[in-house]
């Protein structure tokens, strides 16, 4: 037996549907890639239908930045927030749970990134700079690290969230979990030694 839905939840899907084909555009084309005919036909609806949810493109385009950044904050709460004595080991292993969980917010985040003359792209930019300070503090804390002045644990902390997105980019490209683990897990080593050494 199928129900008919009411029409509040007839528009819920609706607005879902649009925000999946947006997620799928930014994903595939970058945020200037995003086409209210061209999501009207992923979504399946009348491009006037998109107006009923969304006042312009760029709403919808904020609205995907800002769920970006909350993931990407969110992904970081779960690296900081278990103290641990070896993150090399400890945040690749989380990060292909993360990008398994969701690999089209990370394909979506690479793409924004990179669309650096969209207004969005500040949103994006600005979440991986707390992501950098937020990790920095987190390896400042370190034994290994202890010894290693600020301007080393900045730089240190600059380089694992490059390593850290490239590898939820590559699993979430369908790149092979394990070895993209293994691969970010012997960066992080690197990158960690080099901040102990100049400690």
């Amino acid at each position: 037996m199928t129900t008919s839905r009411t029409r509040a939840e007839q528009k819920r899907h609706t607005r879902a549907l649009i925000v999946e084909a947006g997620r799928n555009g930014v994903a595939t084309r970058g945020f200037t890639g995003l086409v209210v005919r061209e999501l009207a036909r992923e979504a399946g609806i009348v491009p006037t239908a998109f107006y009923r949810h969304f006042e312009s493109v760029d709403d919808l385009a904020s609205e995907l930045a800002s769920g970006a950044a909350d993931t990407l904050g969110s992904f970081i709460d779960e690296l900081i927030s278990p103290a641990t004595s070896d993150p090399a080991d400890d945040w690749p292993r989380l990060a292909s749970v993360a990008a398994t969980r969701d690999p089209q917010t990370w394909a979506m985040l690479a793409r924004g990134l990179v669309d650096t003359g969209h207004p969005d792209h500040r949103v994006l930019a600005a979440a991986v700079d707390s992501a950098r300070r937020r990790l920095g503090i987190s390896l400042g804390r370190l034994e290994t690290l202890a010894g290693a002045d600020g301007a080393s644990i900045d730089i240190a902390a600059d380089l694992v969230v490059v390593v850290l997105l490239r590898a939820l980019i590559e699993m979430a490209d369908g790149h092979d979990p394990r070895t993209a683990v293994d691969e970010c897990s012997g960066r992080l080593r690197v990158i960690l030694a080099g901040a102990a050494a100049g400690a």
